[in-house]
């Protein structure tokens, strides 16, 4: 066999496999997700639509989710992106890190505010060229 017909064959193997394989976790991460769609978790649909799932139909695939009070939507359980959850940290010591810088920048801010006035005020008045 020539090497010029193995190597094609062999790299549209390796391109099959890796596509199988892509393929796989993508759907192993749909289930996930649609595992842990529950009533109260807020959801985007592919639509772009937010909203929080009030209830499921599972032997129907349908979902309704309400984006605003009063406001329900019955949609395909298919349709669903992805299932937010808040960006909050696992250490709450980072927003406490935060606050402190955002104090310190408020304090040098103050300082330099001072620094500037005591600058004006130590000027012998304006100054002015007299012609």
């Amino acid at each position: 066999m020539d090497l010029t017909l193995l190597l094609p064959l062999v790299l549209l193997g390796v391109m099959i496999f890796f596509m199988w394989r892509s393929n796989k976790k993508r759907s192993a991460q749909q289930q996930e997700m649609r595992s842990s769609a529950v009533i109260g978790a807020d959801v985007m649909t592919q639509s772009g639509v937010y909203g929080t799932i009030v209830d499921i139909d599972e032997d129907n695939n349908i979902t309704t989710i309400e984006s605003e009070p009063g406001t329900r939507l019955r949609v395909h359980s298919m349709t669903i992106a992805s299932i937010l959850t808040p960006a909050v940290p696992d250490d709450a010591s980072a927003l406490a890190e935060h606050d402190v810088v955002e104090e310190r920048s408020e304090i040098e801010a103050e300082a330099e505010a001072e620094r500037r006035d005591g600058d004006n005020g130590s000027e012998s008045g304006p100054n002015i060229n007299k012609a």
